[in-house]
């Protein structure tokens, strides 16, 4: 067998690692050798009903046998009753759907059918307010909105757009403003009346923002947070995106993160979960948002018509409803919350503990400052794949540990993670 070094090469320079998986069940994959790992990536985001689901690739194996593509400008009745199903999530109040094939397209749908909106609305400005920390995929627009510098260097005009305005993200272990966690929210949130007022150019059509935030380091704004937000947006008649391409369909215990904090965004854009694995995206819209196009004004040639991953998110969404998997989010997250704060205890490196359901970061820090290290968050990375497990470091700093499995991920496998999380930190702080 040849190898990987050497069939790297005909790849575009990347990130990607060994092990190499070959095989996947459940919440574990498997290399070539048979050895297995517990997954707490999980694609990442992607395989929240596990890998290979029985019932997922039933129904891929059942409709590659009707029909792969509609062609053209053809309707499908599967397409349709998967953008009724989404609308039935959302309680009715989102009620239109255009499918894209990855969260990056259904972001930069989503703002262009909010400039539209603007436009049909005369508003004097078409001003897009996104977070730092933010991230929306790597195409022009969505580098754009995307506020981790390190991921546009060395590309010139590549990623900017006219228009954008970052706003400091509800980061309390780290406050912008310096401020105590119980008043960092609110200052965070006056900071997007600020921006409205002094840095948007002219009016304010649209904020794009993730509930939580993912690849920033799994940044949980305080309970009240989206609240005031909300509020504000709507003061200006601002339009409302969020971001649920990583935490949305039940990660957070609750079919999208937003539901945690009441707010009612306009467009609600998805990705990853919804495929089961096949690549499927979109965004859910109001009424006056979903109808601001002209029928030529938007269109991706798979999407709606790629009947393999819509027929996929069938299956996903009666496995999540089937399998309970909510509730399954919900208890697997406390259960990592409790048997992680014991290890904070004992391990100062780890600084933060934080996330809802199995949306999880761990900040590991110097003890003494609390400032972040990178270095170390990669050498535990290392040493958890050494102890079976799969894990990935994110953040501006890089020195998150975000936890995002499979739904399905069992009691014991969320122990068997967490001793080895404590052996690989015991290991970087006695190193």
């Amino acid at each position: 067998m040849r190898e990987v070094s050497e069939l790297n090469r005909y790849l575009v320079v990347n990130q990607n690692i060994e092990p190499v998986v070959a095989t996947g069940a459940g919440a574990e994959v498997f290399d070539e050798d048979g050895r297995s790992f517990i997954d707490l990536e999980g694609g990442p985001g992607v395989a929240s009903v596990g890998h290979c689901h029985p019932k997922v690739v039933a129904a891929i194996k059942s409709q590659a046998d009707r029909l792969l593509q509609v062609p053209g400008r053809y309707h499908s009745r599967l397409t349709l009753t998967l953008a009724e199903r989404l609308s039935a999530l959302t309680g009715g109040r989102l009620t239109r759907t255009f499918f894209a094939n990855s969260g990056a397209e259904s972001n930069e749908g989503a703002i262009k059918a909010s400039l539209k909106h603007a436009f049909n609305t005369r508003k004097q400005g078409y001003g897009i307010i996104a977070f730092d920390h933010g991230f929306h995929g790597r195409l022009c627009l969505t580098s754009a909105l995307t506020g981790i510098s390190k991921q546009k260097r060395g590309m010139g005009t590549f990623g900017t757009f006219p228009g954008i305005a970052h706003v400091p993200a509800p980061y309390c272990y780290r406050c912008p403003f310096g401020a105590k966690p119980d008043t960092c929210g609110a200052k965070c949130a006056d900071a997007v009346a600020d921006a409205i007022k002094t840095r948007v150019p002219g009016e304010a059509a649209v904020m794009i923002a993730e509930p939580i935030l993912g690849v920033g380091g799994v940044i949980v704004p305080p309970d009240t947070y989206w609240k005031k937000v909300g509020d504000i947006l709507h003061s200006y008649k601002v339009t409302l995106i969020h971001d649920e391409v990583f935490v949305g369909f039940g990660r957070t215990g609750k079919w999208f993160a937003h539901d945690w904090y009441g707010t009612q965004p306009d467009i609600v854009t998805f990705a990853k979960t919804i495929g089961g694995g096949v690549p499927l995206g979109g965004f859910m819209a109001t009424e006056t948002l979903g109808t601001a196009f002209e029928p030529p004004d938007h269109f991706t040639t798979y999407g709606a018509k790629n009947q393999i991953g819509i027929a996929a998110a069938h299956a996903v969404l009666d496995v999540i409803e089937g399998e309970r998997l909510l509730e399954r989010a919900a208890s697997g997250g406390d259960r990592y919350m409790k048997n992680l704060k014991a290890i904070q205890k004992k391990r100062p490196i780890l600084g933060d503990v934080r996330g809802k359901g199995l949306m999880i970061g761990i900040e590991i820090v110097e003890p003494a400052t609390q400032a972040p290290v990178a270095e170390a968050a990669k050498k535990i990375e290392k040493g958890l794949v050494e102890r079976g497990v799969l894990i990935s470091t994110t953040g501006v700093n890089g020195n998150i540990l975000r936890i995002t499995p499979p739904l399905v991920i069992t009691d014991a496998q969320i122990d068997r993670s967490c001793e080895a999380i404590d052996a690989a930190l015991a290991e970087a702080t006695d190193s």
